[in-house]
């Protein structure tokens, strides 16, 4: 009786079973995620599978996040544009910080004019690279607040595409 059991649950077995159990907690110190829409494209497509953290206080602009969409219940990723304090608008496909255009070199198509939005303590504003298909941003959900987000680290799938985004 004892050696068919064996059998069935073997060493690979227990480790799977366990990675999948941390990596699928519900703490939210940490997440796996698999990439479904195009709006993060070239930098993420469809089927890449990432890695973030709870890290608040390193979240600089230029960095993606993960964060739900509670409207719609779902987890959303976007690179962060405006940070704490700032004033952010749009004009002539343009993204301006208290009224300097920035180099938003990730940007990958140009941006809608937005009117001006004033980003609280602990809230982020967030675009996604590819402007024309993202959704779910913060020029429809306004800014996010920064406790709900989760830095990527690393996108780890497929492997010919591994990064670390330090």
């Amino acid at each position: 009786m004892l050696k068919p059991l064996k059998r069935i649950i073997n060493f690979r077995t227990a480790i799977l079973v366990f990675l999948y159990i941390v990596l699928k907690n519900d703490n939210q110190a940490f997440t796996t995620y698999e990439i479904k829409e195009e709006s993060m494209s070239p930098e993420l497509l469809p089927e890449d599978y990432i890695f973030a953290l709870k890290v608040k206080n390193e979240i600089k602009r230029g960095d993606i996040v993960v964060f739900k969409n509670e409207e719609k219940g779902i987890d959303v990723v976007k690179r962060v544009v405006g940070l704490p304090g700032e004033t952010i608008s749009s004009s002539d496909g343009s993204v301006l910080i208290n009224n300097e255009p920035i180099s938003d070199s990730w940007a990958r198509t140009i941006t809608d004019d937005f009117i001006k939005y004033e980003i609280e303590e602990n809230e982020l504003f967030v675009l996604g690279d590819n402007r024309k298909l993202s959704t779910s941003d913060s020029r429809t959900l306004g800014a996010i607040d920064m406790d709900k987000c989760l830095k990527v680290k690393y996108r780890y799938w497929p492997y010919q595409r591994i990064k670390s985004y330090e």
